[in-house]
């Protein structure tokens, strides 16, 4: 009797793939998932959510769904220990591309770019933050440009105890700082919408998930009756630390102190609650946020992450049903 391993083919994801692709995270020591407010599960009827499976052992997974409409994102990708991230990148990526753009059989996703984006059609790309430097070598190698980097910035009370002495803040001209309601999160996404370049936008879905997950939000309203949202922050905290995830402010009360005076009151109240350190992150090419954040004491940590960006074009690419080197699996099934 012959035993003949099956070839590793590529599909989508399904539901009841959840468990094996738990499983395969957690076993995986290449392993890339976005920073991101929804877990990498959580996009498992989204496509393309792809996976690379020898019968029933799931030997890799790729998802990037188009999240704004006009950007795909890079969610998950992971690989089973013993095969190279290379191997399957090639199986996956390729495919992935091909529903991306329209030309997956039976995708049932939009064209990435196809005009149904509210704020019109624009250049069609795949991102990817680059926690890993294996993640960034595999990205050059199959045509991504570095695009800008994520810095990382710090602020350390100095004191052991910072309730003692927490920083002083004051209300930003024409506003005054109020707890962020969920009334609020219509306005609160259209601000986010119109302060951010397309790749950093958060869709009003984004906005309330981060919302549901924070530790700390709030808005600074208009003070002239309208109670209208001059700008917002939402910051998350974990055992001693927190983290501002998100500030932006009207696109006509920028550069007006509202965002200094939110990130100023954000630190006064964590503080006050006994917390030293607060981290947050911005793009190397937004000046303007790294000059805020130096205003308000917070410093460099040298902890970069480069994004990567490719346009959609269809790339060339091998059979995806091409065997994979052999695996020492227990899927083995006897023919003949």
């Amino acid at each position: 009797m012959i035993f003949r391993r099956p070839i590793p083919l590529v599909r989508p994801a399904v539901p009841g793939d959840r468990a094996a692709l738990t499983e395969l995270i957690q076993s995986s020591h290449c392993v890339h998932k976005h920073l991101d407010w929804r877990p990498a599960l959580d996009w498992l009827d989204s496509p393309p959510f792809l996976v690379l499976a020898r019968g029933r052992t799931l030997l890799a997974a790729l998802a990037c769904p188009p999240e704004p409409p006009d950007v795909a994102w890079l969610r998950l990708f992971a690989v089973h220990p013993d095969l190279e991230p290379a191997a399957a990148w090639r199986l996956l990526y390729p495919r992935a591309r091909q529903i991306l753009a329209g030309a997956g059989a039976g995708a049932p996703v939009h064209p990435i770019g196809a005009p149904t984006h509210p704020t019109g059609s624009l250049e069609p790309r795949l991102a990817a933050v680059a926690l890993q430097p294996w993640l960034s070598r595999l990205l050059a190698d199959s045509g991504f440009e570095h695009h800008q980097d994520i810095v990382t910035l710090e602020w350390e009370h100095p004191d052991t105890h910072p309730w003692r002495n927490p920083p002083p803040w004051s209300e930003p001209t024409g506003g005054r700082i109020r707890v962020m309601q969920p009334s609020d999160l219509t306005e609160v996404a259209a601000i986010d919408q119109a302060a951010f370049e397309p790749l950093w936008r958060n869709s009003l879905a984004d906005v309330r998930r981060a919302y549901d997950l924070a530790d700390y939000a709030t808005v600074a309203a208009a003070t002239d009756g309208t109670d209208r949202i001059l700008g917002f922050q939402i910051s998350t905290a974990n055992s001693g630390y927190a983290h501002l995830a998100r500030l932006a402010t009207r696109t006509d009360c920028q550069r007006q102190g509202v965002g200094l005076a939110l990130v100023r009151e954000l630190l006064a109240g964590y503080s006050r609650n006994g917390i030293r350190i607060v981290t947050v992150n911005t793009q190397s090419t937004n000046q303007a946020s790294l000059a805020l954040y130096r205003q308000a004491g917070f410093r460099p940590t040298g902890e970069d992450f480069p994004v990567w960006l490719a346009p959609l074009a269809p790339p060339a690419h091998p059979d995806p049903r091409e065997p994979l080197p052999p695996l020492e699996t227990p899927d083995e099934q006897p023919s003949g």
